[in-house]
């Protein structure tokens, strides 16, 4: 993943990357002021905005200035930006190994050893995005804590606890994403020795304690973001919980118009961030 810098203003930057004749673009632009998050390509397609490594490379971009850090890289920035960033390594099952400017802001870093680091920090490029300013110590600790307070989880966000013996949609939640990060278990609502195993093998996978117990640390780490254009278990569990809650949607495990409208219809209704795409927010209000 790439951190860039606009250059540039977030509407203006939106209106750039809509111009086809520009032949630039990126995944997501992200404003100052709030952190407002938009969505200018699909993961899965390229995005033009680090030339040689377009091929393989999510970019997003931070309304600003390098010249000007102070006035451009805010709290709600820096914690939307990495919220996101959690979400998407989370969703490729990606280590968090990002950047933390000990060998410099413009050194160029092997891609091998980290899954995120700025524009410049890429070989052959001609940017210098996003600056000597961009303040690399506290964005990593902001992604691997999940301490942000955008889309992602808080340190007041709480999570329902779920657990062996339990039955309902909270199980079978927990199923659809077990399936999602590749464990073998039948998503039919019902917490039994199986999902138990999964369940514990998931947990020593990520580092953390393997009780068996789905609570405020295993929840994080077990949703990833879903959005219009995906497919997958992760897609049903979406689906799943969208019915529970009465809105008419096919659980196919494909995320497309309908399923994106009842998304939004959703998010209005809890009072969320209305974008359609399910982070940990979002899991979250699923969830209870």
């Amino acid at each position: 993943m790439a951190v860039h810098t606009t250059q540039g203003s977030y509407a203006g930057s939106i209106s750039w990357f809509q111009n086809c004749s520009a032949g630039v673009s990126a995944h997501y632009v992200i404003r100052s002021s709030d952190g407002q998050v938009t969505q200018m390509v699909r993961e899965a397609d390229k995005a033009w905005h680090i030339g040689n490594s377009n091929g393989y490379t999510v970019g997003i971009e931070h309304e600003g200035y390098v010249a000007n850090p102070s006035a451009w890289y805010t709290t709600a920035m820096y914690n939307a930006s990495a919220d996101l960033t959690r979400d998407i390594l989370a969703s490729r099952a990606l280590a968090q190994k990002v950047y933390d400017g000990a060998s410099g802001w413009n050194a160029v870093l092997p891609d091998a050893n980290f899954d995120v680091k700025g524009h410049v920090n890429y070989a052959s490029q001609s940017h210098t995005d996003p600056g000597s300013g961009w303040d690399w110590p506290r964005y990593k600790q902001l992604v691997t804590s999940g301490s942000g307070s955008g889309g992602g989880a808080t340190p007041t966000l709480t999570w329902p606890v779920v657990q062996y013996g339990n039955t309902g949609e909270r199980v079978r939640t927990v199923q659809y994403l077990l399936q999602q990060w590749g464990y073998s278990v039948t998503a039919d609502g019902s917490f039994g020795s199986t999902t138990l195993t999964a369940v514990k093998n998931f947990q020593a996978s990520q580092g953390l304690g393997a009780d068996g117990v789905v609570g405020n640390a295993s929840w994080p780490a077990l949703t990833v973001l879903a959005q219009q254009g995906d497919s997958g278990a992760k897609v049903r569990a979406v689906q799943s919980q969208l019915v529970e809650s009465g809105y008419a949607v096919a659980v196919d495990g494909v995320f497309g118009p309908g399923t994106d409208s009842a998304v939004r219809s959703f998010q209005g209704a809890k009072g969320l961030g209305v974008d359609g795409i399910v982070g940990e927010n979002t899991w979250n209000k699923f969830a209870w």
